[in-house]
């Protein structure tokens, strides 16, 4: 083990199989336990020697692969300024090369790995082989860097390449990623049969990562360049069979001041808010004849009016021919959702119609699945048969795909949002006893949000009320309180795995959609209280389909004692009133709220009785919030039903005296 790794508080936890709280109970506990090397107030680090050696003095296991240590070594190298050049070296060590000497190189890495790291490392390798050795701290690195790398996920680069080859399944023989990053795409693509693989990256630490690992993995003919796609091409010449890209998201300059008159723009030039439209642009231009792009695009770019005149062009001559709805959270870092769109060069005989597919009900469809995650079998499998469908002249399933003429996308807004253009036919849907079964229940919610408000008197003014903070009803024992933390792997010989609430999950009030290993003490139960994002103001009570599951990152859980302190009074105190929750939670960078700081939360000193009437009160309010939603859904549908049901002439208007 090197002696120089650290392990932040998270990652003893790790390590010991325990929860978070644990090790802030042991740092509070046993003055002996190791003093932080560095880090800061917030994060500590500690050393992971001196941490082993405690916990193996305290009887504690310690669950510490080989994948942990070499981890922890290569952690302990980093450099803030090049936080990819250190698994680069280690993969050019599992390649058997020498790292290539470059600027960007520092001295320590140029002549290889500490000794003692290296020895790791061969040891590593020769018990997994080397691609899975670096695979397996891939994992660990992209875990550590999740804001600063966005990575495709497995499932979703699986579904890209299948449907950038032909249709009796061909993969492309080659393949062109502009923004490769990791080579997670440019793999898939191999895997799949593509031979000659061209990538680009703007980090060269990056760059050097998918190159390394996919020659690792058997792949040769590879060229990965370093530089901005857009602003420095380097493969300008190249013409390839597929373009697969996980487009970079949102960059507020990516180079339209420099590129005004790039002949790329064959579909106009990209507005500035509209970096995607030139991504695609540029894709688009590396084709061959025959060829096809495609493009993880976030959903907003099919409807945003500044793109709506290349989004015309794009239809209007045949160059977009499908766009496809992921479920939602198939990409961690765009929670508004995430769109497939697949094209071609515009110089080819053009399609008629394009095509949608709506992949959001397949999840839908089975909410009570949904802890298990995405079922991507069944999405892959209902994607490529929609596409392969489309291109064959078949027909197609209605329930999650629509081929829809060119002429009827282009209007003023040209929106290619899949919703809007896959809908079930309602003449296979329509019910009249269901639509009365409808009609019925949204007039009893109606009917009885007039009895859930409570009613309630003036108070008669008095003294300042006195507050306590959340820190202090910790200190005395009446609350416990911990942060959630990412999905871990369980340790070695253990397969216990709980449900995962994530922060959009518990923010949609939607099943645990992942899962972790965690101890029962991690576990969510009756009576918590859980805030998101560390904004006091959307506190509350742990819904029953919550109970057991384990709380994830941006996650605050509020364990109050039954005894003393009321769930439902401390959920309502804390999201309003002035002073009591307002502005107790820390901000980032960003200014979004990022933690929640118990030192600057209040809530005001009531008597248990008091407490619990006041919370009987505050379950009432949000019951009448629940209610509203119900009725808003339950009337946008019966409105929805009777609409396709009029459209499709399956209904007629009854004429009566409502109507003036």
């Amino acid at each position: 083990m090197t002696n120089g790794a650290t392990v932040t508080a998270t990652e003893i936890a790790r390590i010991a199989g325990v929860g978070p709280a644990a090790v802030s109970n042991w740092r509070r506990r046993y003055a002996e336990f190791p003093t932080p090397v560095g880090g800061t107030a917030a994060s500590p680090q500690f050393s992971l020697p001196e941490v082993v050696d405690w916990l193996e003095a305290h009887g504690r296991p310690v669950h510490l692969s080989p994948v942990d240590e070499v981890w922890r070594a290569m952690n302990a190298l980093r450099d803030p300024g090049r936080p990819g050049g250190i698994l680069a070296a280690v993969g050019f060590r599992l390649l058997g090369e020498e790292p290539p000497r470059h600027s960007g190189r520092t001295e320590a890495d140029a002549s290889g790995l500490p000794m003692d790291l290296g020895v790791h490392v061969d040891a590593l390798g020769d018990r997994l082989g080397a691609a899975e050795a670096f695979e397996a701290l891939l994992s660990r690195w992209t875990e550590a860097h999740a804001r600063q790398v966005e990575v495709t996920p497995a499932p979703v680069a699986s579904l890209m390449c299948a449907l950038s080859g032909s249709v009796d399944g061909t993969a492309p023989d080659s393949v062109l990623d502009p923004a490769c990053g990791a080579g997670g795409l440019l793999l898939q693509a191999a895997e799949n049969g593509a031979v000659s693989l061209l990538g680009q990256e703007v980090q060269p630490d990056l760059a050097e990562v998918a190159d390394v690992r996919l020659r690792l993995h058997g792949h040769h003919d590879v060229t990965v360049a370093t530089g901005d796609s857009l602003l420095e091409n380097a493969h300008d010449a190249a013409r390839v069979r597929s373009v697969v890209c996980n487009l970079p998201f949102g960059q507020r300059d990516w180079g339209r001041s420099k590129l005004g008159y790039d002949t790329r723009w064959t579909y106009g030039l990209p507005p500035k808010g509209e970096p995607e439209l030139a991504w695609v642009q540029h894709a688009l231009a590396h084709l061959d004849d025959g060829g096809s792009a495609v493009f993880l695009m976030p959903a907003a770019a099919a409807a945003r009016p500044s793109g709506r005149r290349i989004r015309a062009e794009l239809v209007r001559r045949g160059a977009l021919r499908a766009v496809v709805a992921l479920p939602s959270g198939s990409a961690s870092t765009h929670s508004l959702g995430t769109h497939l769109w697949i094209a071609r060069p515009s110089n080819e005989p053009s399609s008629p119609d394009v095509l949608f597919v709506d992949a959001e009900p397949l999840v839908e469809a089975a909410p009570e699945n949904r802890a298990a995650g995405t079922d991507w079998k069944a999405v892959h499998t209902a994607v490529t048969e929609a596409w392969r469908r489309f291109r064959t002249g078949a027909e197609l399933d209605p329930a999650v795909s629509s081929a829809v003429p060119v002429i009827e996308l282009l209007d003023q807004e040209v929106d290619i949002t899949p919703a809007r253009h896959v809908r079930t036919d309602p003449g296979e849907t329509f019910d009249p006893a269901q639509l009365e079964e409808d009609r019925t229940r949204w007039r009893r919610t109606l009917a009885g949000l007039t009895d859930v408000l409570p009613t309630v008197r003036e108070v008669p003014a008095a003294d300042p009320q006195v507050l306590v903070s959340l820190e202090d009803l910790t200190r005395s024992g009446a609350l416990r309180m911990w942060r959630g933390s990412s999905a871990r792997e369980a340790p070695d010989g253990v397969e216990a795995r709980v449900p995962l609430l994530g922060l959009v999950d518990g923010q949609s009030r939607t099943p645990p959609s992942r899962c972790t290993y965690a101890t029962e003490t991690e576990r969510i139960r009756e009576g918590d209280v859980l805030v998101f994002a560390g904004s006091p103001q959307g506190a509350r009570p742990a819904d029953p389909q919550e109970y057991g599951a384990a709380a994830g990152q941006s996650i605050t859980v509020l364990r109050p004692e039954r005894d003393l302190l009321d769930s439902w009074f401390l959920a309502g105190a804390l999201t309003g009133g002035p002073g009591v929750g307002r502005s107790g939670s820390s901000t980032g960078t960003t200014g979004r709220p990022s933690r929640l700081d118990p030192g600057r939360v209040f809530l005001p000193v009531r008597e248990p009785a008091e407490q619990q009437r006041i919370g009987r009160a505050f379950r009432d309010i949000a019951r009448l919030d629940e209610l509203l939603d119900e009725a808003a859904e339950h009337g946008r549908r019966v409105a929805r039903r009777l609409v396709d049901a009029l459209a499709a002439g399956l209904a007629d208007p009854i004429d009566d005296d409502r109507r003036g």
